[in-house]
């Protein structure tokens, strides 16, 4: 009989499963003794019904777990959180808006977000019927990057999180195609220390969670849109205001995580800017020695090599203009001011045919800031006189062909920071990734704020102060827009 007290001995752990119980009370010793929580000895009474229905039949007996075993929750909870996104083919070049992928329940159009904030309070677990798998996002007080460089001892340091947010099909019968975000959270320093040492010696190398997998792992989505567009710009532009070498340049670098996905424009430009910081570190162990003749041997070999990456420059911008002409389009224009923000000293502002191709200028004029900086330096160490040796005729050392001296004067500097400035309010708002534009922004700054000790560029700094302030507001403006969506953590970097 069913239900019937002492019909069955044992504890209903031992009874579930299935061997001898010493029926030891209140728990049983064999489950104590293995650490198993025993179940007692509790039984529930079940009344067996005969309906006319069932003809009487013990078939209508209800099931005694009506929530399933403890075996199919944890598969189902497993298989909940196993939820992950694979980029469908053909693969297509990271800077991409959007990207296509599928997961367990269905196709999706991806649209990338990134916004650097505080990773230790930004994501909290989700409510609902789905809480082993979705989480919301407390973005409470959003703040653009601040690239200002420390010139420290302190390694470059990033950490991530991966989330997507796929709306939910009302339909799950038909096979559409559903558009959601892809969005990469990260907190960075402004530090960009380097070690000669090789990977295996050096400390720094092997604590970093990043680079310590190789380029291989970042091949496919997201690792590889992480790498991309998050890590190596940053990384880059932080070892460019640092003005220290770092381990992009290493070709394996710039070669493996690009062997699945097409390159962009930007790719290539970030191939050649990742070699000006150690042009620059070079540039700055040369300019405190005395001008004496190997000093100047060593300007001019460092400015061999700088224009060497002109050359590549002038290649790579070559390829681009190519690449836009196919379309039809030019590479920019002049156009009106955006309303609402401040006009001068730039009252006509540049326009792109893509957020892609105005990034590009805006990082391309960005890094010549610095490049032309330092070959007008270099310039200068090799045309100064030697204080030991000042009588006698005067012999103009000979520099490499193709060095043109106006190109790298002040004044032709000061034209590419305008061409920043005017390009900065387009990207800004055609972008979703808004820190991109920090590194930038410091830069042209830090130049106005040179040409201050001079009297000059009062209005330019005016200008950078209000662009600033834009870009908090972006940053502020999306983080409700996140806020109010659920998210699934696919994945975390660093």
């Amino acid at each position: 009989m069913v239900g019937v007290p002492g019909k069955y001995k044992g504890c209903n752990t031992c009874r579930a499963r299935r061997v001898a119980c010493d029926n030891g009370r209140p728990f049983c010793k064999k489950c104590t003794d293995y650490g198993r929580e025993c179940g007692g000895y509790e039984r529930e009474t079940v009344f067996i019904v005969g309906t006319q229905e069932h003809k009487g039949r013990c078939s209508s007996h209800p099931p005694r777990n009506h929530h399933g075993s403890r075996k199919a929750k944890e598969n189902g909870t497993r298989t909940a959180e196993k939820l992950e996104f694979v980029a469908t083919q053909p693969w297509q070049p990271a800077w991409m808006d959007m990207i296509s992928v599928s997961s367990q329940v269905g196709s999706h159009r991806l649209r990338f977000v990134a916004l650097q904030t505080d990773l230790s309070s930004a994501v909290r677990p989700g409510s609902g019927p789905s809480r082993g798998k979705d989480v919301t996002l407390s973005l409470s007080s959003p703040r653009p990057f601040k690239a200002n460089p420390t010139f420290g001892q302190e390694p470059f340091s990033l950490k991530s999180r991966c989330l997507v947010h796929v709306p939910t099909r009302r339909n799950s019968n038909r096979q559409v195609t559903t558009e959601g975000l892809c969005l990469f959270l990260y907190e960075q320093n402004s530090s960009a220390a380097y070690g000669n040492e090789a990977p295996w010696k050096d400390t720094a190398a092997l604590s970093d969670q990043i680079r310590k997998p190789g380029p291989t792992a970042y091949q496919s989505f997201p690792a590889h849109h992480f790498f991309a567009r998050v890590y190596r710009p940053s990384a880059i532009w932080a070892a460019l205001l640092n003005r220290q070498p770092t381990f992009l340049c290493s070709p394996e670098w710039t070669v493996v995580p690009w062997e699945r996905h097409p390159r962009t424009p930007l790719d290539d430009l970030l191939d050649i800017l990742v070699l000006l910081p150690s042009i620059f570190s070079r540039a700055d162990r040369i300019t405190p020695l005395g001008a004496t003749v190997p000093r100047r041997l060593k300007a001019k070999d460092l400015l061999s090599n700088c224009v060497n990456i002109e050359r590549q420059f002038d290649i790579w911008y070559t390829m681009v203009h190519q690449r836009v002409d196919e379309s039809g389009s030019p590479l920019y224009w002049v156009g009106d001011a955006v309303p609402g923000s401040v006009q001068m000293p730039f009252p006509e502002v540049f326009h792109f045919p893509s957020p892609l191709i105005g990034l590009v200028h805006v990082y391309y004029w960005a890094a010549l800031i610095g490049f032309n900086q330092c070959i007008y330096g270099l310039l200068d160490i090799i045309f100064e006189s030697e204080g030991e040796n000042l009588s006698g005729p005067v012999v103009l050392p000979e520099i490499p062909s193709g060095v043109d001296f106006q190109k790298y004067h002040p004044a032709q500097t000061r034209i590419l920071a305008a061409n920043v400035c005017r390009s900065l309010d387009f990207v800004l708002r055609t972008t979703a990734q808004p820190d991109l534009l920090a590194a930038p922004l410091w830069v042209v700054s830090e130049f106005y704020n040179e040409m201050g000790r001079f009297g000059d560029g009062e209005l330019e700094r005016l200008w950078c102060t209000s662009f600033k302030g834009r870009l908090e507001a972006k940053c502020r403006d999306m983080s409700p827009w996140l806020q109010e969506k659920k998210w699934v953590d696919t994945r975390q970097f660093g």
